[in-house]
């Protein structure tokens, strides 16, 4: 489900802000974009995340304005700086560069001259700090899917009415199947051998071979088990139900589906029609549901 949450905490450390959108997949996808001191909690970042997501790939961003009197440790990478003064020495042997000097901002603004010294980092300080921002964010995204979602139940749940109202029409239609093929052999019938006694008992040898052919009952039976336990899930505590409404959704695809084959009445097969453009509608909207 598309949403977003930005989050913000004044922590011992210093001020966090973290931003996290979400946007649909089909399983979570966790990816951060973090300053180099809280690279290490990418993992921790990633658990607290799904935690309150279960679907859709996340993208957060993690801004950090550190407090004057938090002291960061920094230190020189020597060997880096022995190596880089060795390479200028022999630049300078091999070219005439005259009284050209190299200064110590020539080493400082080196890339990787000046690290953190990881030894010195109060790694709970951080954690902690950095746990507040993001529950901070994740809540504001929890409550912005939360909105959403509640419109978006409203409408898969009118869908599921118009299915369910499909359904009695077909079944109420399946029932006047027989009888009618019935009448329609009988006047068939009755055109080539007219009063023969015989006429009944091959009608109803007949009809009884049709109506096994086309009964959908069971079908029925099924698919409206389905609707059922679809509203069930909608009534439930549990906030996490879209790959369950996936699977009972395939239910109803294959049990429309048999409907259609079966059937021989032109109405039924304009509502089987009806019920699999609803069925791709739901399907469509439940990309949005965890």
């Amino acid at each position: 489900m598309t949403a977003y949450g930005r989050g913000k905490a004044s922590t011992p450390i210093g001020t966090l802000a973290v931003e996290i959108q979400s946007v649909n997949r089909k399983h979570l996808e966790v990816q951060t974009n973090l300053p180099r001191e809280f690279l290490p909690f990418d993992s921790d970042i990633k658990k607290w995340v799904a935690e309150k997501v279960s679907r859709g790939q996340v993208n957060l961003k993690l801004s950090a304005s550190f407090e004057e009197n938090f002291t960061r440790k920094l230190k020189l990478n020597l060997p880096l700086a022995q190596q880089l003064h060795s390479v200028c020495q022999a630049l300078q042997s091999a070219l005439p560069l005259g009284d050209q000097k190299i200064t110590p901002e020539f080493f400082l603004n080196f890339p990787g001259m000046v690290i953190h010294d990881e030894e010195f980092i109060d790694l709970e300080i951080y954690r902690s700090s950095l746990k507040e921002a993001v529950e901070a964010a994740l809540a504001k995204l929890v409550e912005m899917k939360g909105i959403e979602g509640k419109s978006l139940q409203k409408e898969i749940e009118g869908r599921f009415l118009i299915l369910q109202k499909n359904i009695c029409e077909i079944k109420e239609r399946s029932t006047q199947a027989t009888e009618k093929y019935r009448q329609k052999l009988k006047e068939r019938l009755e055109e080539v051998l007219p009063g023969s006694v015989e006429n009944e008992e091959r009608i109803l040898r007949e009809v009884c071979l049709y109506a096994d052919r086309i009964d959908i009952a069971e079908e029925i039976v099924r698919f409206q088990s389905h609707l059922d336990q679809c509203r069930q899930l909608f009534l439930s505590s549990n906030v996490r139900i879209g790959k369950n409404l996936e699977f009972i959704l395939q239910e109803l695809h294959r049990e429309i589906n048999t409907i259609g084959s079966k059937t021989a009445d032109v109405q039924v097969s304009h509502l089987v029609v009806d019920c699999k453009a609803e069925l791709e509608r739901i399907r469509e909207q439940l990309q949005n549901v965890e």
